[in-house]
């Protein structure tokens, strides 16, 4: 059973304890479980893309071709960088620095270092597909953090200011966008779905005792644009009649959603016009 409440022009969210916030033409917060939205601001362009700081008291986000940084209580955007494209934000702490690692126009890997966001190129890819998706993670057991980002993992080094290192998870490269990706952590393995394409893939990847070799792929199915992503739900944004699985199996379907949280024990469900429940 699927209950929720319809709100124009939604682009992305962020779950934070009982507060969901989503952007669009508006940045909302809603009260959860109650499913009740309050507007905190309406920025001068729609917010496309976007991540919560790391304490949750924030969001950066990117309104038309400004990156912004807004902060509770009253919002109001500090302007970052300017002629930004971006697919992905995550907010992390590397090496003890605290900040934001943005992926620009699919090439660029920045991290915007608090508290005059000033970034950093940690890596640039060159690659045929441009590159999407972020998670922090020690991959290698050395006790630092790493970063996955599209294709690849991305090795830390023991200080800030050396060199990071990439090594290939997959060779999902045959397409210029077949490395725009949904990630996600189940079990101890990493699930990547193709979420711009039309005949995505979804597959779970296992990695191997040596992880700086290509992972180990077991294909979970063919999807149209899978988007929302998380352990155990996988939902299309493919317009009317978009499936949704759980646990494997078909679990009926929606008007598209792009991401998905689990909450207590339901999932929150948003797409490009709502916010919904799943019980």
């Amino acid at each position: 059973m699927i209950l929720g409440l319809l709100v124009a022009s939604i682009t992305g969210a962020a779950l934070q304890g009982d507060t969901l916030y989503t952007w669009g033409d508006k940045l909302l917060a809603w009260t959860l479980p109650a499913l009740t939205s309050r507007t905190i601001a309406i920025p001068t362009e729609p917010a496309t893309a976007g991540c919560l700081t790391e304490d949750g008291t924030g969001l950066f986000l990117q309104e038309g071709g400004r990156l912004v940084y807004r902060k509770m209580p009253d919002w109001k955007p500090k302007e970052m960088d300017h002629g930004v494209d971006m697919h992905d934000c995550l907010a992390a702490t590397l090496l003890g620095h605290r900040g934001v690692l943005v992926v620009h126009r699919g090439m660029q890997l920045r991290f915007y270092e608090f508290p005059d966001f000033q970034y950093r190129e940690i890596y640039s890819f060159y690659s045929r597909s441009r590159q999407d998706g972020l998670l922090l993670t020690d991959v290698d057991g050395d006790g630092r953090p790493d970063i996955i980002c599209g294709n690849y993992w991305i090795k830390s080094p023991s200080d800030f200011d050396l060199p990071w290192h990439d090594f290939a998870i997959e060779l999902y490269n045959d397409q210029p966008l077949a490395a725009t990706l949904r990630l996600a952590w189940v079990e101890g393995d990493l699930l990547v779905a193709q979420g711009e394409l039309a005949n995505g893939r979804v597959s779970r990847f296992r990695k191997p005792p040596d992880p700086k070799q290509l992972w180990i792929e077991e294909p979970l199915g063919e999807f149209h644009f899978p988007r929302a992503l998380t352990g155990t739900l996988i939902g299309e944004n493919n317009g009317p009649r978009s499936r949704l699985f759980l646990n494997g199996k078909l679990a009926g379907h929606t008007n598209g959603i792009h991401t998905a949280f689990r909450y207590r024990h339901r999932f929150i469900l948003i797409g490009p016009a709502g916010v919904r429940f799943r019980k």
